[in-house]
């Protein structure tokens, strides 16, 4: 039976030679074919650390690459990544064992099934014929993701020059000669933006919204349960808020005071068909009832990876603005790109249904504010949004904690007036049981109800804890603290995070029969 370290190798080379951990992890289920126990997220993130140099806890052979948070890819040896000897090049149907092959090598066979040339949806079918059997989470985006970082024509590309993009959506294998026959297009229709029109922003200001985005995106990932409120906050950086109607739609609004809607947005499940919700039935005429429900001419289709926006008005048919990409120009910060996109948003929020518009001169207040956000906030959320999606693995005492911007977290811990918290820092990080019910008397009372105990608590805990009567202030606290680095050594955030989850475990079965036994 293979290792946990060849099923990780494996995995990775399905996935293209790079993925996150959730499709790691999601890769090796399907290839174990058989339940796999509650820890095995646990030994996968283990085995990854003890063979990648860039982990504290490199102690076998260096076989992963870290690529950003929670990303992972095989590690280059010379000029070479460690990817299956089989060339991916186009290969005859006898030459790959069932189950054995690539997601590189899938897609070039299917292609070459389809003449050398097909569109995405067309390639996501063949594939998934071609695999005959389970496919893993998010697929269809894999698929996407591995054309684009083997096609030169993407700013995704990193290098094996395979695919080559014939027209929106459409792909052919590189070498393949496409027929001369033309592409047949729409007659040109009017533009949707005046070609006059520009945001009352400055191009910098621009430049540090789609950073502002970036952010956001570098924490989030369109597997995660969270990946919604990526979206949410896609849309309230470029100075909207959000007002959900259901599980699929949305309006936006001008930041800052009850406005007529602006537009209404159709939220697509990442992985999801784009164009259909069946056969026969688009998306575009969904959103078409919607907004007309909404009252409202501005439809918006999003899944957060990709962006059409259409202007519904009867006497002007316009083209829509479509983006396939948009996940790439945010997480490559192609800023000339989004400029187009953020002009169209900023004419949308001053739009009021005449044929010349200006750009509306006053940013609203949260705008800016997101516009403006720390780079300490941002990083907060970020390790917030990694640490909590870790702890549910573990422990269910944060699962329905959010992520903030704030240096800590918090979760009840069974009786009024005691939580127990993660604090992160620059330098440092923490987790405490924190006493606080609004009484300074009571805080202390309990503190030193408590410190009667200390002996078997930290017996308990398997260490010595510090404790904070803070004589000054109202709440106390008892703390550990993890010294060794901070929310600015972002290199080491898994972990810190590992011990800050373990720590925090440690602290609630140390405190748990007492806070249970307490009666006040």
């Amino acid at each position: 039976m293979a290792t946990w370290v060849d099923d990780i190798v494996q995995a990775l080379e399905n996935l293209g030679g790079q993925g996150s951990f959730s499709e790691i992890a999601a890769e090796i289920q399907r290839l174990r074919k058989k339940p796999l126990n509650s820890t095995y997220e646990n030994t996968i993130r283990e085995r990854i650390f003890r063979n990648s140099s860039d982990s504290k806890s490199f102690k076998e052979k260096d076989l992963f690459r870290k690529v950003s948070n929670g990303v992972w890819a095989l590690r280059v040896q010379g000029n070479q990544e460690i990817l299956s000897p089989k060339h991916p090049s186009f290969p005859n149907n006898e030459e790959i064992s069932e189950g054995k092959t690539t997601w590189v090598e899938d897609i070039v066979r299917a292609i070459t099934n389809l003449g050398g040339q097909a569109t995405l949806t067309q390639i996501y079918d063949e594939v998934k014929r071609i695999r005959q059997g389970p496919m893993p989470k998010m697929w269809q985006h894999i698929i996407q993701d591995t054309i684009y970082q083997r096609s030169s024509d993407t700013q995704k590309f990193q290098g094996n020059d395979l695919f080559r993009k014939v027209d929106k959506g459409v792909w052919s294998l590189r070498n393949h000669v496409v027929s001369s026959q033309p592409v047949h297009r729409a007659p040109k229709q009017k533009d949707t933006v005046p070609q006059n029109f520009l945001p009352p922003e400055s191009f910098e200001e621009i430049a540090n919204i789609l950073t502002t985005i970036k952010q956001y995106r570098d924490y989030q990932h369109p597997d995660s349960s969270t990946w919604k409120e990526y979206v949410d906050e896609f849309f309230h950086v470029l100075g909207f808020s959000t007002d959900e109607k259901n599980q699929r739609t949305m309006t936006l609004n001008l930041m800052g005071a009850n406005h007529t809607p602006k537009a209404i947005v159709c939220y697509v499940k990442p992985g999801e068909n784009f164009d259909e919700i069946t056969p026969g039935l688009k998306w575009d005429s969904y959103l078409f009832y919607a907004a007309k429900f909404h009252q409202v001419e501005w439809g918006i289709l999003t899944d957060g990876l990709q962006l059409k926006i259409i202007q519904f008005k009867e006497q002007d048919n316009k083209e829509p603005s479509y983006w396939p990409d948009l996940d790439g120009i945010v997480c490559k910060e192609k800023l000339d790109t989004f400029c187009t996109v953020y002009k169209m948003f900023s004419f949308i929020k001053g739009y009021n249904g005449k044929s010349t518009v200006q750009g509306h001169k006053k940013k609203s207040q949260q705008g800016q504010k997101d516009g403006d956000l720390a780079e300490r906030h941002v990083l907060r959320l970020k390790f917030w949004g990694e640490l909590l999606e870790k702890a549910k693995t573990k422990t269910r005492l944060h699962a329905k904690v959010s992520p903030g911007i704030e240096n800590w977290v918090s979760a009840g811990a069974g009786k009024s007036g005691l939580g127990f918290n993660y604090v992160v820092r620059m330098d440092d990080a923490q987790v405490e049981l924190y006493i606080d019910r609004g009484e300074a008397e009571w805080n202390k009372m309990v503190f030193n109800a408590f410190l009667q105990h200390k002996v078997e608590i930290e017996e308990l805990f398997g260490g010595p804890l510090d404790w904070q009567l803070l004589p000054e202030k109202r709440a106390s606290r008892i703390r550990f603290v993890i010294s060794s680095y901070g929310l600015k050594d972002q290199e080491y955030w898994d972990e810190l995070q590992e011990q800050l989850i373990e720590s925090m475990i440690r602290m609630e079965k140390a405190f748990r029969s007492f806070i249970n036994g307490f009666h006040v």
